[in-house]
């Protein structure tokens, strides 16, 4: 009596679990269906409730961020021309060449 090797073995396994597999999902009752108009509200009110969500999130960490960094560098400004009286020109980064 010859011995099995191990690829013989696990072969015989993959198919008793694969055929073990589909039985029992062979007596999984499947529920019918929703109706289509609750089926799309449903995923419709999901995906609106995530969507809004994200877009709140995005605000405040990307936008808002944003907006505060561009106006205090106003506000900055305001406040040198107030105490100093004088008004900073910002210096151009690629200045012409005569």
């Amino acid at each position: 009596m010859e011995t099995p090797t191990t690829s013989e073995i696990r072969e015989r396994k993959l198919r008793f679990m694969a055929t073990d597999l589909f039985e029992k999902l062979a007596d999984v009752p499947v529920p019918p269906p929703p109706p289509a108009k609750q089926f799309d509200r449903a995923v419709h009110t999901k995906i609106n409730d995530r969507l809004i969500v994200g877009q709140i999130c995005d605000f405040w960490l990307r936008g808002a961020g944003f907006g505060i960094a561009h106006f205090s560098k106003a506000l900055v400004g305001m406040l040198r021309l107030t105490f100093t009286g004088k008004f900073d020109k910002p210096k151009p980064e690629n200045p012409p060449k005569n």
